[in-house]
């Protein structure tokens, strides 16, 4: 099978393929911690700002297929209650510690967060914030300015397929997308395909009965980051945090700390949050390290299941592209599992070695699987059909508005489609995924 082939090492950072882009990360010292948010990491960090055509000599652009997260959201209800419950008692107990010259805060650090007031109540739960409007807003016009023939400004219901999961969030990003294809008043009129509760191309983890117990419910898939959590090298950085704030901090806390800073940080794009400053670099870094092993083993390349379950997104791609039709752009409005899936299925930010909770000083500076670059919010895969004078018709694959190379492809250019199907016939052939999913 194709998941053992691949090997590509696809590494996402500030100069990265083929397109110029401006990356906004570490601008500052005091901004070290912008780019570690995991899968809370506002799009504005990573988005491609090169919004110029893409050309390829002798081919012409026939359809684009999209898949994309969600814009920035409210946390969930977990969260929620851990930030509106916990935030309070932990605010008072370190501005109490500061008080009695019990640790080592900042004087800014200590006016901000007695200032400070959580700006968030239970009812916004995963809803769409604003920031999250304007990023789908952007996105959707940068993506235009490349494709322009593919998304005219008029809005044709023949032309475009759209679709959302049955959720607030992508809904609202899906409207907030056609704002920045339409304009205001025209993306009142726009037609969406009936979103689904059973949806495997949108969403095929909440359909995948198998994955939810070898995988999702799995002890194993939380084992590496739980073994990292309890490492002497991650006892270390709570060690420091403890210093820091003159109380024992243990994980949770840590989190909890990381978590605000991430939320406040992606609702405003000039969100100064001060929980941000109790969190070194280092901090950062481990914590974000954390969180990747999750994800990695729950939704990328820890286990085979994660990846090959996502095949109806792939032959969507496929049997979208070879149909008969005047549909020129499909486009798909979803979730953080479906792109990590998605991306993994492709090959995209595969390490040599697994991440494992004993190689963070082998990863710590040098890994593709980066969640907090691969998969933040409004994090896109899309796929362009061109019909080529050489190669005849050739699919282009782009993540984060970016030119990706897939392994066995020709490099610059589109890839021809019977190549394509090649690499991936086991996805886009034979996607039996009542077979793989079924216990």
């Amino acid at each position: 099978m194709f998941y053992n082939v691949i090997t590509l090492v696809f590494v996402i950072h500030c100069a990265f393929i083929s397109l110029a882009t401006t990356c906004k990360c570490f601008s500052t010292d005091d901004d070290h911690y912008k780019c570690h948010f995991s899968t809370r990491t506002p799009y504005r960090y990573i988005a491609n700002y090169n919004d110029s055509k893409i050309n390829y000599p002798g081919c012409t652009e026939k359809k684009i297929w999209l898949m994309i997260r969600h814009g920035t959201r409210f946390p969930g209800k977990k969260d929620s209650s851990l930030m509106i419950e916990e935030l309070p008692k932990l605010r008072q107990l370190i501005l109490d510690r500061y008080e009695c010259n019990e640790s080592k805060i900042s004087e800014q650090a200590y006016h901000d967060l007695a200032k400070w007031r959580l700006d968030l109540i239970k009812a916004d739960t995963m809803k769409l914030t604003e920031e999250g409007e304007r990023e789908l807003i952007d996105l959707a016009e940068r993506i235009q300015s490349r494709f322009h023939t593919l998304l005219p400004e008029i809005y044709n219901n023949s032309t475009y397929k759209l679709k959302y999961t049955h959720t607030q969030r992508a809904e609202e990003s899906a409207k907030h997308f056609t704002i920045g294809l339409f304009g205001q008043s025209a993306a009142q009129k726009v037609w969406y395909h009936p979103a689904e509760h059973n949806d495997i191309v949108l969403r095929s983890y909440k359909n995948c009965d198998r994955w939810k117990s070898e995988v999702k419910h799995n002890p194993k898939s939380t084992e590496q980051m739980r073994m990292f959590i309890n490492s002497n090298v991650f006892n270390e950085t709570l060690d420091e945090i403890s210093q820091a704030l003159g109380f024992v901090v243990d994980y949770e806390t840590a989190y909890l700390i990381y978590l605000t800073c991430g939320f406040e940080t992606a609702w405003k794009k000039d969100a100064n949050s001060p929980w941000c400053r109790f969190l070194s670099l280092s901090n950062f870094q481990m914590i974000e390290y954390a969180r990747d092993l999750r994800y990695f083993w729950n939704d990328g390349y820890g286990f085979e299941l994660n990846h090959r379950q996502a095949c109806p997104g792939l032959r969507d791609v496929f049997q979208f592209f070879q149909a008969e039709s005047e549909l020129k752009a499909a486009i798909h409005f979803s979730h953080s599992g479906t792109i990590l899936k998605l991306a993994s299925l492709l090959g995209l930010a595969k390490d040599a070695t697994k991440l494992r909770h004993d190689s963070f000083q082998l990863h710590q500076n040098h890994r593709a699987w980066r969640v907090s670059r691969i998969d933040a919010f409004a994090s896109n895969i899309g796929f362009v059909l061109y019909e080529c004078q050489r190669d005849g018709p050739s699919i282009l694959t782009m993540h984060q508005e970016r030119v990706v190379q897939i392994p066995g492809c020709p490099e610059n250019g589109p890839c021809p489609i019977s190549i394509f199907e090649k690499i991936f016939s086991q996805s886009i052939n034979h996607c039996d995924f009542e077979k793989i999913c079924t216990l």
